[in-house]
């Protein structure tokens, strides 16, 4: 019974980090970000494909993710669990971290060939950094608006 329940949450988180992370902190409208970023029809389009593309390709990465983060957890929590147990698992987590991050910034690098130079520009001097993250370097599941990011 505790197993269906897990995979239930699982899917249901994997399901609603998706459906969060798409919508974005203010959409892809008319002004971009929210931020004076005209993008024309067929620039909303294409960063809406990417999006949704970037979610189907990571969407076991995330489970995956999701799933050795809960591993970690029990076994920071089992008092039996050696050291070593909790380093590998560790290893196993950062592995599957900076496959996610590399992931993002492929992403970002296809979003970034979207914008005109001027867009790009406007993005620079309104505070979006690399990746337009906010001048995070990105945005995160969990740790604010944004398709990946540090879990």
């Amino acid at each position: 019974m505790k197993k269906l329940s897990g995979v239930i949450v699982a899917v249901l988180f994997v399901a609603l980090a998706t459906t969060a992370f798409a919508v974005g902190p203010a959409g892809f409208g008319p002004k971009g970000y929210g931020r004076g970023i005209d993008l024309s029809k067929e620039q909303t389009d294409k960063m809406w494909q990417i999006r949704e593309k970037f979610a189907s390709d990571t969407s076991s990465l995330r489970y995956e993710l999701f799933q050795k983060r809960g591993e970690l957890r029990a076994l920071y929590s089992d008092p039996k669990a050696s050291d070593a147990a909790i380093m590998a698992k560790e290893k196993e987590v950062n592995t599957l971290r900076q496959k996610m991050h590399d992931r993002m910034v492929r992403f970002k690098l296809e979003q970034r060939k979207v914008y005109t130079p001027e867009q790009l520009q406007k993005l620079a001097d309104s505070g979006y950094g690399p990746g337009f993250g906010g001048g995070r370097g990105g945005r995160g599941i969990g740790r604010g608006p944004g398709p990946c990011g540090r879990f």
